[in-house]
């Protein structure tokens, strides 16, 4: 009889740019019977102005800045960034009882909090980019969201093309061009590593 030890939980990172479809892949995945009660959502806390469908502590902890570098400088974020002038952050207690409880978390970070993540919990991070096909995809993309200036624009491409680079570091890269088959792919890099013996 196959007799495991405790299993260590798993953190799932997702990253992506904007405009490759990242947070509508996890809306999807979070839907899926299989995956839902099991992957528990870390809540990251941001300084930024929610958009109309967020909601406070259910798609982000929308705090002050002033409060944020409070809770930094207390040492309460296993990561953060400063992305177009706002603040994000994942709340490190959180995440470490999740994972002491060998159970697993996924989270939404931006490349260099992703690589901070791995950094502090290197045997259980797994990292995953969602990448658009091509940059021609993604202007498209942004255009249709009807919410980016001419500037605004350009400095997202610029950061587009930096966060690239970094893609290597990841230990998948999923293209998503339809959306369907990048949400199978998505889920099956998930259950792949949960049926992973670990080290």
């Amino acid at each position: 009889m196959w007799n495991n030890k405790k299993r260590r939980g798993r953190l799932f990172i997702v990253s992506g740019s904007s405009g490759s479809g990242k947070t509508t892949l996890l809306e999807m995945l979070r839907g899926k019977k299989d995956f839902h009660k099991s992957l528990a959502k870390i809540v990251t806390v941001t300084t930024r102005v929610p958009r109309s469908m967020e909601r406070n502590g259910r798609d982000y902890h929308f705090i002050s800045k002033a409060e944020f570098l409070r809770r930094k400088a207390r040492g309460e974020f296993a990561e953060s960034e400063q992305i177009y002038g706002e603040y994000y952050g994942t709340p490190k207690k959180d995440l470490e009882m999740i994972l002491r409880k060998g159970n697993d978390a996924l989270l939404c970070v931006d490349v260099k909090g992703a690589l901070s993540l791995k950094r502090l919990f290197p045997k259980a991070t797994v990292l995953i980019f969602i990448a658009a096909p091509s940059l021609k995809n993604l202007k498209d993309r942004l255009k249709r969201r009807l919410s980016e200036t001419t500037e605004s624009m350009r400095k997202r491409l610029i950061i587009v093309k930096d966060e690239m680079r970094f893609a290597r570091y990841y230990h998948y890269v999923i293209v998503n061009e339809v959306l369907s088959q990048a949400l199978k792919n998505l889920s099956a890099v998930i259950l792949a590593e949960r049926l992973r013996v670990d080290s």
